[in-house]
């Protein structure tokens, strides 16, 4: 009889050939092993699965597959078929846990946590291009709640734990592209349900599709329909309207400029304004 790992550690990837030793060497380093890995892999063209095989010797609970799907949160719900753990986290292939003891630090807080618990919150530490500290996302569990109906997320998603049940019941809403996660906890968080692990979980890559000046506009017009479908009576114009007419106006300045000189142009009427520049990966020193 086989037995049930603790962890469930589920990553969705597409040409990730790049990146995802990264995130691989961090999980075979780990010195607790009661976890297995999911890997769904969106029919890569590039050498992602074959990266992949190449750690089945040191990941032995690897379970992988390579299948068209429709974007992230499709890949998820179908690795979530094939998850056996208690406890599910969902890392980004650029991902990678802080150290080699993150699972064993965070199996020891959970194992001992209410059956009442189902989000069990980490730290994320957010890296720039060259792998400098870029900013710091604790959680917020008191102010959660609160926190969604203002259409905010309250913690890093890639260092919140899930009890795996949770999923019997809910899953990600596959229409959404970028803000599919903050769209599930606006169905499924509670503030009672959750706690704070007090510890740093994930080392995340800045660059992500969610931090594209070419995808603001969607971003903010799926955080609106989060909005509209959860909590419209929260919905005010100059937290939820106003920014969306900002991104239709960023979304034609991108137009314009092209994917080549936007990002600069932005950040620079960013600096101008006195602010750090954002966009362009180039970090300034």
């Amino acid at each position: 009889m086989a037995v049930t790992p603790f962890f469930t550690v589920i990553t969705a990837t597409l040409n990730a050939a790049a990146t995802l030793p990264r995130l691989l060497d961090s999980l075979a380093e780990q010195t607790c092993r009661d976890f297995e890995l999911i890997i769904q892999d969106g029919a890569s063209s590039d050498n992602t699965v074959a990266v992949a095989e190449t750690y089945r010797e040191r990941l032995p609970a690897l379970s992988l597959v390579s299948e068209p799907d429709t974007g992230i949160y499709d890949a998820w719900n179908r690795a979530l078929e094939r998850a056996h753990g208690e406890w599910a986290l969902f890392l980004g292939a650029d991902d990678a846990l802080t150290d080699r003891k993150v699972l064993r630090q965070a199996f020891e807080r959970l194992r001992v946590a209410p059956e009442a618990v189902l989000f069990a919150c980490g730290t994320v530490y957010c890296l720039d291009p060259r792998g400098n500290l870029r900013r710091t996302v604790y959680p917020q569990i008191s102010r959660g709640g609160h926190m969604l109906r203002d259409g905010c997320i309250p913690v890093g998603h890639t260092a919140l734990f899930h009890r795996r049940k949770l999923f019997d019941l809910v899953r990600f809403d596959i229409s959404f592209r970028i803000a599919g996660d903050q769209e599930l906890l606006s169905r499924a968080w509670d503030d009672s349900a959750a706690i704070d692990l007090n510890m740093t979980v994930t080392l995340m890559g800045a660059g992500g599709i969610s931090e594209s000046p070419f995808s603001t506009l969607c971003t903010r017009w799926e955080i609106f329909r989060i909005m509209w479908r959860h909590f419209a009576g929260h919905i005010t114009f100059r937290s939820h309207l106003l920014p969306l007419v900002k991104g239709c106006v960023l979304h034609l300045l991108c137009m314009c400029l092209g994917k080549r000189h936007a990002p600069a142009m932005l950040d620079h009427l960013r600096v101008l304004r006195g602010l750090p520049p954002v966009w362009t990966k180039q970090v300034k020193e």
